[in-house]
């Protein structure tokens, strides 16, 4: 009997370091997206009306300049995403990841901001979008990008 508690124990003392070790290597991860831009030809940002394919674009680090970038984490990291609205044309902004229950407020004004925080609980490639729905319709359907959890 005092074998199976002490075996027990064991085991239990082992998975807590295992998940401690997991989340001592998890980081915080922040990202900045700017929604109101549109998508040149060229693969730049241009904030006047154009083609009509919106996009987010990335701001700072890695992702800075990159239409829709990929938001590469790992598996355990707390992510924060802030969207920046810098539409000059008053059309409403909206940052979601349905995968991890995470949406900002719809935004509607140029220089709003927002920010959504979730933790990145397993391990796969997860859409985030801008879809919103104005007008009757949905738009920004340009507006996607991949959140990539690593393990």
């Amino acid at each position: 009997m005092i074998r199976n508690a002490l075996a027990k124990t064991m085991i239990v003392l082992a998975l807590s370091c295992r998940t401690a070790a997991a989340n001592a290597s998890a980081e915080e991860r922040y990202f900045t997206l700017v929604s109101g831009a549109e998508v040149g030809f060229d693969g730049s940002a241009y904030f006047t009306a154009g083609n009509g394919h919106h996009g987010f674009f990335g701001r700072g680090g890695d992702i800075d300049g990159e239409p829709n970038p990929t938001l590469s984490v790992h598996l355990g990291d707390k992510v924060t995403v802030t969207l920046l609205d810098l539409d000059e044309r008053g059309q409403t902004a909206q940052l979601a990841v349905p995968a991890f229950h995470a949406e900002t407020p719809v935004l509607t004004r140029n220089g709003q901001s927002a920010t959504i925080t979730f933790t990145a609980d397993r391990v796969g490639s997860f859409d985030y979008n801008g879809v919103t729905v104005f007008e009757g319709r949905d738009q920004h359907v340009h507006m996607v990008g991949q959140i990539v959890v690593n393990p």
